[in-house]
């Protein structure tokens, strides 16, 4: 049986990768992967091998994105329209199925409540045998 890993070794194991990234784009003097004038990070994920987030919320990883940024700057994106229209199509998606989910949050909450109060006008009803108004 193989021991689970904690979240901070997953995330020192994430920065190292991400040094090696960094590592390997100055020793090949290229620049990190640009879309949309900022810094490509589902490119620079992929090439490490693990998800897009942990360049938004490891904050190791965010201090060397930031410093890789200053030295070695961002490559120019030659015709990188289409991916670019996907990810939005993606993102108002996401938006789109995040507010469904919470408008069916709400009503279920709706429903729970009325749902107790029900049983609470009827088990007044079986208790006296009288009808209970609102």
């Amino acid at each position: 049986m193989t021991a689970q890993k904690s979240g901070s070794e997953i995330g020192a194991e994430n920065v190292e990768r991400l040094q090696g990234y960094l590592e390997s784009l100055r020793q090949e003097g290229r620049k990190l992967p640009e879309r949309g004038g900022k810094a490509n990070f589902s490119a620079i994920a992929l090439a490490c091998g693990f998800d897009r987030q942990v360049l938004y919320k490891n904050p190791a990883a965010k201090r060397l994105l930031d410093d890789a940024l200053q030295q070695l700057g961002l490559a120019e994106a030659a015709g990188d329209e289409k991916p670019v229209a996907k990810s939005d199509r993606r993102d108002q998606r996401i938006l789109t199925l995040e507010q469904q989910n919470a408008s069916l949050r709400a009503e279920n909450a709706g429903l729970r409540e009325k749902l107790r109060h029900l049983e609470q006008v009827e088990d007044i009803m079986v208790e006296t045998g009288r009808r209970v108004s609102r």
